[in-house]
């Protein structure tokens, strides 16, 4: 084995036009130096989102090395159907060690060489390791499938849950720094912030806030995580920026929320900057990317309450999972209960057209997942139907917002002291890592 290290920093889904443009106008000079490093080109086979162009299914291609025609990974928490090693599994078996932190529908599965492991907030069948680790992952993975109908008691339990990992795991004062970025930037952007337009409301900046600190608090975590265990290999996963340019990327400006993001962004890469030795590689990636979309009437809508729209539609069901953005899991306890579901929810309508999308799933015979697959504008009075019954759209669902970035299949890899081909498909970033480890020199 050699004695290199190799840092992975997954930045989902940026855009490199608008990290060129905003490290120069916002002078964030930890970008700046991230994109004076060498670069590559990468390209997904898959062209159409929510058909495989999306990240739940990208980075399983990443880290197996294999597309998705071959790993069929279609949805989020289906990491116990996968089939292929992942990147850290292989390693494993060679010797090295890996720390995983937030890699979006990963599994540690057998890497027993895996020091620590903290799955992606909606991953529900996965725990993280070592235990005490799920202290921390308790708030972000209820809040990321509730924050449309969140429980008081569930937050109080949770808040506390991570409080205690804060004080006894972590210690408060190494993240003094990063507390009071939070502060300020809380009273700044969300209190006293002014609305700028439709994609930036006081809801949609708190958001984005609490996004963007996640991935801030989480990544300071894994890096004091990083250098307690020393692994081989690490890999981190960011997803605030993905949010942001969905959400608050305007054509013509720079929005309060996404320079919020970026600035953070900026902040996380400076920690893991100040860190790296000479000798040491990092890879930094996106695996698919976004462009622009602001001014399309492309809206994003979400389950206010999935449990609570699934019951009052008369669907029994043993267990219901929501994913991250409109999308479910349903569980049931016999094949009759999953046919009146499925039929009910196909020949949902609204406004003429189908409301959504509704797979049986090809593992499991017993579950179902459905996923809103409406994008136009709906009125205030909007309704929809189910079973030739009416319904109030609005009750059900909340609009998230006018969509100003969508995926693309072009991406981006910038990295030091690794070789990567100058272009290739994402999933050919496996074997570059694996050559890296494999080559004595």
């Amino acid at each position: 084995m050699n004695n290199k290290k190799l840092l992975i920093i997954e930045l989902n889904e940026f855009s490199e036009d608008l990290l060129v443009y905003s490290s120069k106008v916002l002078n964030l000079k930890n970008i700046s130096k991230l994109l004076t490093m060498k670069n590559s080109d990468t390209i997904s086979k898959n062209k159409k989102e929510h058909h495989g162009l999306d990240p739940w299914v990208e980075w399983v291609s990443v880290h197996t090395g294999v597309s998705h025609e071959f790993h069929k990974i279609d949805h989020l928490a289906e990491t116990q159907y996968l089939k292929y090693p992942q990147l850290w599994e292989i390693l494993d078996a060679e010797g090295y060690s890996s720390g995983i932190w937030g890699v979006m529908n990963s599994s540690r599965k057998k890497a027993n060489n895996c020091r620590f492991f903290f799955p992606d907030p909606w991953t529900f069948s996965e725990e993280a390791y070592p235990k005490k680790i799920n202290n921390f992952l308790s708030l972000p993975r209820y809040y990321a499938k509730n924050y449309m109908s969140p429980a008081l008691d569930k937050l109080l339990i949770k808040s506390f849950r991570l409080l205690k990992f804060i004080l006894f795991e972590v210690n408060i004062f190494y993240l003094r720094k990063e507390i009071f970025y939070s502060l300020r930037n809380f009273i700044k952007l969300g209190i006293f912030n002014t609305t700028e337009k439709f994609q930036n409301s006081k809801s949609e900046t708190y958001q984005n806030i609490l996004f963007s600190l996640f991935d801030l608090f989480s990544a300071k975590i894994f890096l004091k995580y990083k250098k307690s265990y020393n692994p081989d290999i690490s890999i981190l996963f960011l997803n605030s920026l993905a949010h942001a340019q969905h959400k608050a990327w305007d054509k013509k400006y720079l929005s309060k929320n996404i320079t919020f993001t970026l600035k953070t962004i900026d902040k996380i890469l400076g920690l893991f900057f100040k860190e790296e030795s000479c000798k040491d590689a990092i890879l930094i990636l996106n695996c698919l990317g976004q462009k622009n979309v602001d001014g399309e009437d492309y809206f994003i809508y979400r389950q206010i309450n999935p449990k609570k729209f699934i019951k009052k539609i008369g669907i029994n069901f043993l267990s219901l999972e929501q994913c991250m953005t409109n999308e479910s899991h349903i569980f049931f306890k016999n094949n009759k209960e999953l046919e009146i579901a499925f039929n009910l929810l196909t020949d949902a309508e609204v406004n003429g057209s189908k409301l959504f999308h509704v797979e049986k799933d090809k593992y499991n015979s017993k579950k179902i997942f459905y996923q809103l697959d409406y994008f136009k504008f709906l009125e205030s009075d909007a309704t929809f139907t189910i079973d030739k019954k009416s319904f109030k759209f609005y009750d059900y669902f909340s609009i998230l917002n006018r969509r100003t970035g969508a995926h693309t299949p072009f991406g981006k890899a910038y990295y030091k002291n690794i070789n990567i081909k100058k272009s290739l498909y994402n999933y050919e970033i496996f074997n570059e890592v694996l050559a890296f480890f494999r080559n004595k020199v």
